[in-house]
């Protein structure tokens, strides 16, 4: 991956895709229902601190990912345990995102067709993804955002006669806890992913421009979050939305223009198909880009198939329903993230700032 390069707006809009990804339709922050909008506010800020934190490591460490910076700081063996941490989570997440995707595809696009077929094709077209590499993803990503845009603002707009603004009413009924927790759900899911990207972003065409990469894709990724957010509040309520798996879905189910509500389930499929393409190609390059580090390998690719096959079948067996899988969701993988998301580049972090000021030192010193 280190003869890869791509461009800090490729960069800029991977991390949006990313951000968005499964969280159009299954939205994010539920569990505060009509304040949800203010936790996703709050995610949005915290997360800013974490990609400073994610930004900063890179920069520390050009042309170098993460895999390559932890054995230089833990050493041989110790990093190379945690890389095989960090290549579990990215495992472990495109296999969730595959599992969301199967899931709404079972429910609502096609409900009498057995799931393993269309997820067979699609992680076809992943493993071809990933064999093609992080630059033509970029360059891909960079004609698909401007679909996923106009889609955006069109379902988005033809929404607004279904607005009804008392369904944001009242606010904080419940106080502050629910707010922060759903904030702390939203933090997790989906904008602390974003780690990643430390995983796979070795190359950026101006090196200095990890910052602005990480929180251009933040804030423009959060900003549609939060939309979509707030539109489903406003639209369906608070109550409606922290009960419902796909709210995004059934806020398209209303909207009603003629023959029209048929082709807008369409462009949405292709929205969500569009975006979580990116999402799990991307896991899939960390995991095979990581495996390749840890065992010495010259060359990530040829791995790309199993790992991609491996991921989908483990997707299919999971969880045994939907109800399992939104039960670990809300109770457990907000934590569970948070370890692999923050508590580990933080570890990396400091070590990393240790090692540069000591650096400093001994060249002053000399």
């Amino acid at each position: 991956m280190k003869n890869e390069m791509i461009s800090v707006r490729q960069g800029i809009i991977l991390i949006i895709m990313f951000l968005i990804g499964s969280t159009f339709l299954i939205g994010s922050g539920g569990i505060a229902k009509q304040d949800a909008w203010i936790s996703i506010i709050i995610a949005i800020l915290w997360a800013c601190i974490l990609y400073l934190m994610y930004s900063n490591i890179l920069s520390l460490y050009p042309g170098q990912d993460l895999y390559d910076i932890t054995k230089l700081l833990m050493g041989k063996f110790i990093g190379n345990i945690i890389n095989i941490l960090m290549i579990w989570f990215a495992f472990h997440l495109g296999t969730l995102v595959l599992r969301n995707l199967s899931e709404f595809t079972n429910a609502l696009v096609l409900p009498d067709t057995p799931v393993i077929l269309p997820m067979f094709f699609l992680t076809i077209l992943l493993i071809w993804s990933v064999k093609a590499g992080i630059e033509v993803l970029g360059r891909w990503s960079e004609f698909f955002i401007l679909v996923v845009f106009i889609i955006f603002i069109s379902i988005s707009s033809l929404s607004t006669s279904l607005i009804d603004i008392s369904n944001l009413k009242p606010i904080l009924r419940d106080g502050i806890d629910p707010v922060l927790k759903g904030a702390f759900s939203s933090f997790a899911f989906p904008f602390s992913e974003a780690v990643v990207f430390l995983m796979v972003f070795s190359n950026i065409a101006k090196i200095k421009n990890y910052k602005k990469t990480f929180l251009l894709g933040l804030l423009l990724g959060g900003g549609l979050v939060f939309v979509a957010t707030f539109r489903n509040i406003l639209v369906l309520g608070g109550e409606t939305i922290s009960r419902v798996y796909f709210p995004s879905s059934l806020v398209i189910s209303l909207i009603h223009y003629g023959d029209l509500i048929q082709r807008l389930e369409t462009t949405v499929i292709v929205e969500f198909l569009v975006c979580v393409f990116v999402k799990i190609s991307i896991c899939i390059l960390a995991v095979c880009n990581g495996i390749s580090k840890v065992f010495g390998f010259n060359d990530y690719k040829f791995i790309a198939s199993p790992v991609a096959l491996l991921m989908l079948s483990f997707s299919l067996f999971i969880f045994k329903s939907t109800m399992e899988m939104e039960s670990w969701a809300s109770d457990i993988y907000p934590y569970y993230a948070f370890i692999f998301a923050v508590i580990i580049p933080l570890i990396i972090f400091i070590l990393a700032k240790i090692k540069n000021r000591n650096s400093k030192t001994t060249k002053v010193i000399k």
